[in-house]
């Protein structure tokens, strides 16, 4: 049963006779421990401040479910573990001192919860011997301490292994985040390999991140610091941030179909076998996208056999920055073997910033530039695969810039991916498809990026 609004939720029946209803941490801890599975406990509405250990041991089909008595009133000022599988922690507000660990968790969700200004340096957290974790549907926002503590400061950091950890981060709304008082360690959700390796070479995470809505999240240039392999990163809005989605240390993630919204950048990359299609970035002030170069003592792995494909950069600053240095390592390895495909890079007609920067005059190599359009200043010797062309883009609803009958259109992208099958809306893209993040369709989708409702404490809850 869904929560409805601020209604207390009805005590259920199970085949063991009625759920728990309990009114200390004590009784919280001890029902669950004893709890079979199926078993739904609710905490009665007040405000508690003892620390609180959650084991026990429900099923996939039929979790333990740990419910606040009324969603929002019930408050929790101190450190929620969870070490058991299949937990269900529902519609809990956090305060003061509180956070969220899960320890060991198999098969754990976190679910309808609110997180405010608390004091903990990292509000939730996911150890690596974690697998199969759900976050979903909760409000993250004023992270003031940021401004105060030093470092060590993720709101949320997943430790992994990339060994098919699975976790599932989707709905949920990120925002108001200050800056944080030194230069890093401040991102909003930060997927970490233990020991952090540069050049992690064991599996993949599975990992997806998804539907996720950030606002002015300005920790630090890192909103998503992505130091492991094999997360997807699908379908997140980012507006108004400083700061970047950023596939840091770690090979063969995909980022697609993103919205990046007036903020100070897109995408940053490095690595080998990153994907990053079907994604719009429109009015950022830095780079759209950035490619770095990589260091002889693999500081900076290079970027390599990337896949840059249909996706849409209008009114960017620096569109496409390619071999970005860090200023300790001016000199590094141009990015190798990469696919530029079926992009628009777009740039209004007075402005004059090119849309393709080599850094330091940096000719990548073994590159394949096809179906590509621009509209602008193109910034690098004219080639095969980038069009001198009008995008004939229109504006639509908040001042998205969407293709016509007149844009152009390209074949597949040299790849059979199957997300290619697809844009940024989800609809069909056929074999010759329009270039850039949307198909253009004469009954156009209205898809839109994410607004406050789509996310969060009450989105998708069924309402009286």
């Amino acid at each position: 049963m869904r929560l409805q609004g601020n209604e207390v939720v009805p005590i259920q029946v199970t085949e063991k006779g009625k759920d728990a209803m309990v009114t200390s941490i004590k009784e919280l801890q001890g029902a669950v421990s004893e709890a079979a599975a199926g078993t739904t406990i609710l905490l009665k509405n007040g405000q508690y401040h003892e620390p609180c250990v959650l084991k026990g041991k429900g099923s996939k089909e039929r979790p333990i479910v740990i419910r606040a008595e009324t969603m929002g009133k019930v408050e929790l000022h101190n450190q929620i573990t969870m070490e058991g599988e299949y937990l269900s922690l529902i519609g809990f507000r956090f305060s003061g001192k509180g956070s969220i660990a899960v320890k060991n968790g198999v098969g754990c969700r976190i679910s309808r919860c609110y997180m405010n200004n608390l004091q903990a340096s990292q509000w939730l957290k996911v150890d690596a011997r974690s697998r199969n974790v759900e976050i979903d549907h909760c409000l993250f926002e004023k992270k003031e301490n940021n401004r105060e503590l030093e470092k060590g400061c993720q709101l949320l950091r997943v430790d992994q292994t990339n060994t098919h950890e699975a976790h599932h981060i989707h709905h949920n709304h990120f925002r108001d985040i200050p800056k944080g008082k030194s230069g890093n360690g401040y991102e909003t959700i930060q997927l970490i390999t233990v020991g952090n390796p540069k050049d992690p070479k064991i599996g993949d995470t599975g990992n997806v991140i998804e539907s996720n809505l950030f606002e002015r999240c300005d920790g630090e240039s890192e909103i998503i610091s992505v130091k492991s392999n094999g997360n997807l990163l699908r379908g997140n809005t980012f507006s108004h941030c400083r700061g970047e989605l950023v596939l840091r240390h770690g090979h063969r993630n995909v980022v697609n179909g993103n919205w990046f919204l007036d903020g100070s950048g897109g995408v940053r990359l490095q690595g080998q076998d990153q994907v990053v299609i079907n994604n719009y970035f429109d009015r950022i002030t830095g780079a759209g996208l950035a490619m770095m170069d990589g260091t002889a003592d693999g500081f900076y792995m290079r970027v390599e056999r990337a896949l840059v494909a249909h996706n849409t950069f209008v009114n960017c600053r620096f569109t496409f920055t390619i071999g970005l240095n860090h200023s300790s390592y001016p000199d590094g390895t141009a990015p190798l073997a990469c696919n530029i495909s079926n992009n628009i890079f777009y740039q209004e007609k007075d402005v004059e910033t090119r849309l393709i920067t080599y850094v330091k005059d940096q000719e990548p190599e073994e590159w394949i530039w096809q179906g590509n359009i621009y509209q602008g200043v193109l910034g690098i010797t004219p080639r095969d695969g980038l069009k001198n062309s009008s995008a004939f883009l229109k504006s639509g609803a908040e001042q998205l810039l969407l293709p016509t009958g007149q844009t152009p259109t390209a074949g597949r992208a040299g790849s059979k991916r199957d997300e290619l099958a697809v844009d940024l809306t989800g609809q069909a893209r056929p074999e010759m498809g329009t270039v850039g993040a949307f198909h253009y369709r004469v009954r156009p989708n209205r898809a839109m990026p994410l607004g406050a409702g789509d996310v969060g404490l009450s989105a998708g809850m069924e309402r009286k």
